[in-house]
């Protein structure tokens, strides 16, 4: 007698980086902009006021975000961005489609 074959699992899909990756490669991204320690990004520091982002950092950051992650991002939209979690749950979803 045959035994029945076990039932076959879905593959699993393509959701694309974890939200920790994503985190990872943009304190990587940010640390070497703002020429800091990565250890130091942490994510409710305020890009501005604790990690010293001028306007020229943001920019760089923001151009950095678009090649890392081939994502659109739009400056007035990253502009309103104020803390390294918001920066994380922005490409996040960008970055899942």
């Amino acid at each position: 007698m045959m035994q029945p074959s076990p039932p076959v699992s879905p593959r699993p899909t393509d959701a694309g980086p974890s939200d920790d990756e994503i985190r990872a490669r943009i304190v990587r991204l940010l640390a070497g902009i703002l020429e800091r320690d990565p250890a130091t990004v942490v994510g409710a520091q305020h890009l501005r006021a604790d990690l010293g982002m001028d306007s020229l950092n943001a920019l760089e950051f923001l151009s950095s975000l678009s090649h890392e992650f081939k994502i659109d991002l739009e400056i007035e939209e990253a502009f309103g961005l104020t803390t390294l979690d918001e920066v994380v749950a922005l490409v996040a979803t960008r970055a899942r489609g």
